[in-house]
């Protein structure tokens, strides 16, 4: 009887109360953790706009919606870039222009309400392969809602003459919404190693192109990319730019107006003087639009 009585008792005894601290120490840090995700993404925009002049251009952004951006870490890097160049970043979430449907009348008038002068595409999860006719059953994080708005962003500047950068996910979106198609990278030899992690890698820029001019140079050891899907087949009016290890379309622009897609992530090499070259040549055109305006 007494084993059996000792045995219910174990049973039912609560853990030690070191084990206990810990518990509570890690839940603490936790709580610590997602208080400061929270009040980072609150103020730290804020705080880069107050230093930007009044009559900085105003760049349209559309939110990441994966975990990392919700928790404002990708979007910090955008703002740190586009700061350094000069310009303000102006969040637009896609249910302002309608939702579960894109109203494009609505997004004609946002772009005129926040006197709009530049669009960034950024980074994110895969684009609904129905827009393109690829596979359904190999994408991640699709969300059809922002693929529609960013792509009536991308018509609609394109017709008012903005300048467009699109960034990883970015890039192709800017590619779908000219018409052309993407490839999914997954299980793809040689080339997910150097594509869906952070490693870096060399990148060719192809000769006489935008992008080789503003960057003054046809060769890019090291960049940083993630992500599971690539150009295939370049839009209406859309050139290769730049190419990386296995034959990967890195980079796109569009031969009339100022519209650049890049596959790599310069915003996360902000001491970088060549890659930043992107986001200042990209202001510099949204300047003139504000100033011509």
């Amino acid at each position: 009887m007494n084993k059996r009585k000792r045995a219910k008792s174990k049973k039912g005894a609560k853990p030690p109360k070191r084990k206990r601290r810990w518990l509570l120490r890690i839940a603490i840090v936790l709580a610590l953790l997602i208080v400061t995700c929270l009040l980072f993404r609150l103020f730290y925009p804020v705080w880069i706009n107050i230093r930007l002049p009044d009559d900085a251009p105003r760049i349209a952004f559309s939110l990441d919606n994966t975990i990392i951006g919700r928790a404002g870490v990708t979007d910090a890097s955008y703002h740190r870039a586009m700061f350094k160049a000069g310009g303000r970043l102006i969040t637009l979430r896609p249910d302002a222009a309608g939702d579960p449907v894109v109203n494009t009348d609505a997004v004609k008038t946002l772009l005129k309400e926040k006197e709009i002068d530049g669009i960034l595409l950024a980074g994110g999860g895969d684009v609904d392969p129905k827009l393109y006719g690829g596979d359904p059953n190999k994408t991640m994080l699709v969300h059809r809602l922002r693929d529609d708005f960013e792509i009536a962003l991308v018509r609609e500047a394109k017709k008012r003459g903005l300048p467009i950068l699109g960034i990883c996910r970015g890039c192709q979106i800017l590619n779908v919404a000219l018409g052309g198609t993407l490839r999914n990278l997954r299980g793809e030899e040689n080339v997910e190693g150097p594509h869906l992690s952070l490693k870096r890698h060399a990148v060719e820029l192809i000769p006489k192109t935008k992008l080789a001019e503003l960057l003054g140079t046809t060769h890019l050891s090291k960049v940083v990319s993630l992500h599971g899907n690539a150009v295939a087949n370049p839009g209406r009016g859309v050139r290769i730019a730049a190419t990386g290890p296995g034959d990967i379309i890195e980079a796109i622009e569009t031969q009339n107006g100022w519209a650049l897609g890049i596959q790599w992530h310069p915003e996360l090499k902000p001491n970088d003087k060549v890659q930043h070259r992107i986001f200042e040549a990209f202001v510099d055109r949204a300047r003139k639009v504000r100033t011509s305006q």
